[in-house]
């Protein structure tokens, strides 16, 4: 089994040392990925507990203090239809913003597959230029350069 193992080392290549370890690596990144995302989101949750939590607290002094100025109900009543058109708006603008958001992750993923499309489309061009190349090396100088290795 050792001479197994040694004889395999020797017959690694560079580009068998760089994919196997970009692949690691990418593998590694890959896993992350749901922690990172829950980290970011638990963290957004912090962030928006604590807003609820200031204009919660505030609510109390600031009941305090306006109800001192005596407004009456049709005065308040008009106040809140417009702070109803305000917090529409707005949430009207969430909305509009995730939805700008998710076309912009469709947008990057569909340049993902045309780029991986390309590139695959380069590779295979630069496959069958390297073996052209390789085969007329092969003619002229009379030896054999082997593109896979042979099991």
């Amino acid at each position: 089994m050792e001479k197994k193992s040694t004889e395999q080392k020797n017959e690694i290549s560079i580009c068998d040392i760089l994919k196997n370890n970009t692949a690691k690596i990418i593998r590694k990144l890959e896993s992350q990925i749901p922690t990172n995302a829950q980290a970011h989101s638990d963290l957004y949750a912090q962030y928006l507990h604590l807003l609820d939590d200031y204009f919660g607290t505030c609510y109390l002094w600031q009941k305090q203090y306006y109800d001192k100025f005596g407004l009456d109900r049709k005065t308040l009543n008009v106040i809140n239809d417009y702070w109803d058109i305000i917090t529409d708006l707005y949430c009207t603008q969430i909305d509009m913003i995730v939805s700008a958001q998710k076309s912009n992750v469709g947008t990057r993923a569909n340049l993902i597959a045309l780029c991986d499309q390309y590139i695959h489309q380069i590779l295979d061009y630069y496959g069958k230029i390297f073996s052209q190349t390789l085969s007329k090396i092969n003619e002229e100088s009379g030896k054999n350069y082997n593109l896979i290795a042979e099991e």
